[in-house]
């Protein structure tokens, strides 16, 4: 029991130190024995045994032992090395109805936009911002709150983070 516990202790703490940005797996597999290979863009895993099968959930994190059950979720980040390159405005913040985003279009023509409040819900989904002189997304039906806009250039792994409010 002690073990066990020790286990599941040591993968919640070191998966909650890893950070990545975009795709990941956010649930893995503990098992007794197994082994996982990739070929030709495919992957495949099988896991022997299941000494316990238990699952052990917390407000962000589940582990079940024994069972492969993946899921694709999306980071966010708030680190924001592109700004500065595409000249990204976004004003008035805090703001009460409406959010401009002023972007130079010299590095993209385009930028996508998503919206996630402080409890990792997606307000906005993806929205083409291609008016670089200044793109209106409306936030009044949003409740009052801190938000993160997510901006990522279609046409590279480019993202850039600004947080705002919404009074």
């Amino acid at each position: 029991m002690n073990r066990s516990l020790s286990l599941a202790l040591s993968l919640i703490f070191s998966a909650a130190f890893c950070s990545a940005q975009g795709f990941q797996n956010c649930i893995e597999v503990l098992s007794a024995a197994g082994k996982t290979a990739t070929q030709g863009g495919l992957t495949f895993s099988y896991t022997v045994g299941e000494p316990v099968i238990t699952t052990i959930s917390g407000n962000t994190r589940i582990l079940t032992q024994g069972f492969h059950q993946p899921e694709l979720c999306q980071v966010v980040s708030t680190h924001t090395p592109d700004l500065a390159d595409w000249n990204i405005e976004v004003f008035p913040n805090p703001t009460a109805d409406f959010l401009t985003i002023r972007f130079s279009d010299e590095k993209e023509p385009a930028l996508r936009a998503s919206v996630y409040n402080l409890l990792g819900e997606q307000m906005l989904d993806g929205a083409l911002l291609s008016q670089p002189g200044g793109s209106v997304l409306d936030c009044s039906q949003w409740q009052p709150g801190v938000y993160i806009l997510q901006l990522q250039a279609p046409s590279s792994s480019g993202m850039a983070t600004v947080r705002f409010i919404r009074l």
